[in-house]
């Protein structure tokens, strides 16, 4: 479970036991009072442990908590939307992970690293309906996991997709590859259509969206386009930043191309033992045409590789 949904959990029984000291005090219930003490000093204990804890599991951890037409309170939820909807929810979570990985998904075929970005439902959120979604791996993780900082990312990309500001939508369209963007469509596809709400704990991360905000965001998905096309360059390399994973290159006609660069081509520049910058070097790149809602289509270069240095 989320560090922030355990604190968040305890201080809330604390307070509700704190309302019922009160009540107790002020009908002099004596018994009453020392019990919903000691509870009281029980729980506080255990929320100050839980704060102050520096060895714990960084294994990836986030809820999702459902609400609108598809949910009876906190009684229970309709089956086939809860089912679709984390499908969906780990659809989107592959997607992230595997271009994470790769840098290139590809039109079709299977998602590279599929495995590697599995949650398991582990128990039943309180308040509303929710689930919470773990890591499926035995081993304590001293350090936060790949996967957690995968679902960093895409906790971000649901919350900016249904931001009030175009400008917060379109900032992410650079990063994302078709197949994500596909991934939040049909999400926010089932759950304007089921009339859902979506609350989304993870880490520090905590945010909701209600129906308008999930209804902006399915159709800013529904009208963006992303076209990505594979092409070979040659041409000379102005710059490189490896640690910003940025790069820029001068084709043979002058035409200048800067973007991102993948993690295979970062490392690919840093065991070449000769001078690159300056020179003549042939890259596969990706090009990206991204069309956004109400916006002119604008291309994003993604370097991919590097097939050659040298003439």
């Amino acid at each position: 479970m989320p560090k922030k949904l355990s604190i968040d959990s305890l201080s809330s029984e604390i307070a509700t036991l704190n309302e019922l000291l009160t009540s107790a005090r002020q009908s002099d219930d004596f018994v009453g009072e020392m019990q919903i003490e000691h509870r009281i000093d029980e729980l506080s204990n255990k929320l100050k442990a839980l704060k102050e804890k520096t060895l714990e599991d960084n294994s990836a951890s986030v809820a999702l908590f459902f609400g609108g037409q598809p949910v009876l309170g906190s009684k229970g939820i309709a089956a086939e939307f809860a089912g679709t909807a984390l499908e969906q929810f780990q659809n989107l979570i592959a997607k992230v992970f595997a271009n994470n990985e790769v840098g290139d998904l590809g039109e079709r075929g299977k998602v590279p690293f599929k495995s590697h970005s599995e949650l398991m439902v582990t128990g039943l959120a309180r308040g509303s309906f929710g689930f919470v979604l773990d890591e499926m791996s035995e081993q304590m993780q001293l350090e936060s996991s790949q996967l957690s900082h995968v679902i960093d990312k895409a906790a971000l990309l649901l919350r900016d997709s249904a931001a009030q500001d175009d400008a917060v939508f379109e900032s992410i369209l650079e990063e994302l590859e078709p197949r994500t963007l596909i991934a939040l469509r049909d999400l926010f596809l089932n759950l304007d259509s089921s009339k859902a709400t979506i609350r989304v704990v993870e880490n520090n991360l905590d945010f909701t969206l209600d129906g308008p905000s999930i209804h902006r965001a399915k159709i800013r998905t529904e009208a963006t386009s992303i076209d990505e096309k594979t092409t070979e360059v040659e041409g000379t390399l102005v710059g490189f930043l490896p640690e910003h994973r940025k790069f820029e290159l001068a084709d043979n006609a002058g035409k200048l191309l800067y973007g991102s660069a993948t993690k295979e081509a970062v490392e690919q520049f840093a065991k070449a033992t000769d001078i690159v910058i300056g020179n003549k070097c042939l890259v596969r790149v990706s090009v990206k045409t991204v069309a956004p809602l109400n916006r002119p289509p604008r291309e994003v270069v993604r370097l991919l590789e590097f097939l050659r240095f040298g003439d």
